[in-house]
C-alpha cells in the first residue's frame, strides 16, 4: 500500500510540473524571453489570463479607465486647447467632419437642412468649414460648435423679446445670465450666458421651454463668402469717372473696411454702428466695398457707403442684428451682406422686421456647391440672394443654387491691393455687391412698395440665362454682364 501511495504521489508531481510548464504558453502569457504581452522578463513563471474588456462608446478595448460610465482619455492631438476639450481628433475630422461640443460628431443635417459636411466638388465649402474649424481651435475660450459643426460664441444664446416684455425670472433661477442687451428694430435682443451644467444645445432647448413666446437660438458666427486667389503683379485698372455727382447711399455689413487708396478714390465710406478693436481684417470687407463702389460709379452715380463692422461682435448673430438696426436708423435703403451661416431663428425674425420696414437686403448665397442646402441670410424670405458667374456668364462650380437665388452676377474680379498689385477674388461675396449697387440706384429711401418695384424692375433688366424665366441656377438672370458676352457663352 505504501508503495502504491508513493507511486501515485510521484505521478501527481509529474502532472503538476507538466501543467506548470505548458499552461502559460497555451494561455498566451509567456512563450520565452520577451514573449509575454504584459510586463515581465519572460522567466517562465505563469501569468494571469488577460480577459478582453468590453468597449464602451468610442473608447479602445483595453484603455485605462474605460469601464462602464468612463470616458476614454483624450488623444494627445485632440481638442483646440491644451486640455483637449471641445475638439476633434485629427484622425476623426476627415471621417466625420468637425466634432460638436464635447467631441460629439457633427450631425449630417438639422431640421432646416443645414448640412454639417462639405459637399463634393466644392473646395470653397471645405475652406469655409476649415476656417470655422481654425476659428474654434485658435480661440477655444471664445468659440465652440453647434450640433451641425457651425461656429458659435461659446456658452451664449440669443433671445428676442417684445420691447415691453421683461426677462422671465425662470431663466435667472435656472442659471442664465444676461450679458448684453440692445433694442433691435423695435424688439429686445438679449444675449444670455448659459449655465455651466448645460451643454449649449441643452441650454437652447431649455430656454425655448422656459420662454416659449420668445425666439431663442445659438449665437451663430457668420463667415465670409469669398476668397482671394494668388497675386498677379500688374497695374490696377483705371477708375471710372462718375458722370453725375448725385449720391447713392448703400450699406455694407462685413469686416472692417480698410482705407485703401483705390477705394478712397471711388467712394465716400462712412462707418456706422459699433466701434471696437476688431480682429485684423483679411481684406474681404475692402474687396466687397470696392466692387460695390465701382458698380455704383459705373452707373454714373457717386457712391456713399455706410459700412458696419461685423467683426466688432466676432461676426455673431447679435452683431449682425445690431448692424441692421444701425442701417435702419440711418435709413439706408439697400444693404449688402457677403457672409453666410446656418438657419437661426433670432436672425430670421430680425431680418423679417428689417425687410418689413422697406429695406432691401442683398446677400451672397454662399460657396458650398450646387448640392448644398441653403445658407442664410440669403435664404430668408424676402432677401435678394445672389449667386456668381464668371466673365462668360457661366455659374461658378462652387456657387450655391436653389429657389432662393434671385440674381447672378460676376464673381471673379481683380482688385488692387495695398502694394499696387492685382489680387483675384472669387466667390458669391463679390457678386452680391453688383446686384446691391443695381438696386441702390433704383431705391432712394426705404419703402416696402418701392423696394419690391425696384426688384421687379431689375428682374426685367437682367439678362436671362439657363432655363427660360426664373430658375434655380441664375434666378431672374445675370446682372453686370453684357448680353453679348452671355450670348457668346450660351
Amino acid at each position: 500500500m505504501d508503495t502504491m501511495t508513493g507511486a501515485w504521489r510521484r505521478a501527481g508531481w509529474v502532472v503538476w510540473l507538466l501543467a506548470s510548464a505548458t499552461w502559460p504558453a497555451a494561455a498566451g502569457g509567456n512563450s520565452g524571453p520577451g514573449g509575454n504581452t504584459g510586463s515581465g522578463s519572460g522567466s517562465g513563471m505563469s501569468r494571469p489570463i488577460n480577459l478582453p474588456v468590453p468597449s464602451i462608446g468610442n473608447g479602445s478595448p483595453n484603455g485605462p479607465g474605460n469601464g462602464p460610465g468612463n470616458r476614454p482619455p483624450p488623444s494627445p492631438n485632440s481638442g483646440s486647447g491644451k486640455d483637449g476639450k471641445d475638439g476633434s481628433r485629427a484622425d476623426d475630422t476627415g471621417r466625420d467632419g468637425p466634432a460638436g461640443r464635447d467631441g460629439a460628431p457633427r450631425r449630417e443635417a438639422d431640421e432646416r437642412g443645414n448640412s454639417g459636411t462639405a459637399r463634393p466638388g466644392s473646395e470653397a465649402a471645405d475652406n469655409r468649414w476649415q476656417r470655422g474649424e481654425r476659428l474654434v481651435r485658435s480661440q477655444p475660450l471664445v468659440y465652440e460648435r453647434d450640433p451641425i459643426g457651425a461656429p458659435v460664441l461659446r456658452a451664449e444664446i440669443t433671445l428676442l423679446l417684445p420691447p415691453d416684455a421683461d426677462l422671465p425670472d425662470s431663466l435667472a433661477r435656472r442659471g442664465f445670465i444676461a450679458v448684453r442687451e440692445t433694442l433691435v428694430l423695435g424688439r429686445r435682443l438679449v444675449v444670455l450666458r448659459t449655465p455651466a451644467d448645460l451643454t449649449l444645445p441643452m441650454a437652447v432647448d431649455l430656454g425655448r421651454r422656459l420662454v416659449p413666446q420668445a425666439e431663442i437660438d445659438f449665437n451663430h458666427v457668420l463667415l465670409a463668402s469669398g476668397r482671394v486667389e494668388p497675386v498677379r503683379l500688374a497695374a490696377p485698372a483705371p477708375a471710372v469717372t462718375a458722370s453725375a455727382p448725385e449720391p447713392v447711399h448703400v450699406g455694407l455689413i462685413d469686416e472692417t473696411v480698410l482705407p485703401a487708396p483705390a477705394l478712397a478714390s471711388l467712394a465716400d465710406v462712412r462707418p456706422i454702428g459699433r466701434r471696437c478693436n476688431a480682429p485684423p481684417p483679411q481684406g474681404h470687407g475692402t474687396a466687397v466695398a470696392t466692387v460695390l463702389a465701382r458698380s455704383v460709379q459705373q452707373a454714373g452715380r457717386r457712391p456713399v457707403l455706410h459700412a458696419a463692422d461685423l467683426g466688432c461682435g466676432q461676426g455673431a448673430v447679435d452683431a449682425m442684428a445690431a448692424a441692421l438696426q444701425a442701417m435702419d436708423a440711418e435709413r439706408v435703403p439697400v444693404v449688402n451682406v457677403s457672409a453666410v451661416g446656418p438657419y437661426n431663428r433670432v436672425l430670421a425674425a430680425v431680418v423679417a422686421a428689417f425687410i418689413g420696414r422697406g429695406h432691401l437686403l442683398v446677400a451672397a448665397v454662399g460657396n458650398d456647391g450646387p448640392a448644398a442646402p441653403p445658407l442664410y441670410p440669403a435664404a430668408f424670405p424676402g432677401v435678394v440672394g445672389v449667386t456668381a458667374v464668371d466673365a462668360q456668364g457661366r455659374v461658378l462650380v462652387e456657387a450655391g443654387r436653389g429657389d432662393h437665388v434671385a440674381f447672378a452676377a460676376p464673381g471673379v474680379v481683380e482688385l488692387p491691393g495695398a502694394d499696387g498689385s492685382l489680387r483675384s477674388w472669387r466667390g458669391t461675396s463679390l457678386a452680391a455687391p453688383v446686384v446691391a449697387a443695381a438696386l441702390a440706384v433704383r431705391l432712394t429711401a426705404p419703402d416696402p412698395v418701392t423696394a419690391q418695384a425696384a426688384v421687379a424692375q431689375l428682374a426685367r433688366a437682367a439678362t436671362d440665362a439657363g432655363e427660360p424665366g426664373r430658375d434655380r441656377v441664375y434666378g431672374h438672370g445675370v446682372v453686370g454682364l453684357s448680353p453679348t458676352a452671355l450670348a457668346a457663352a450660351h
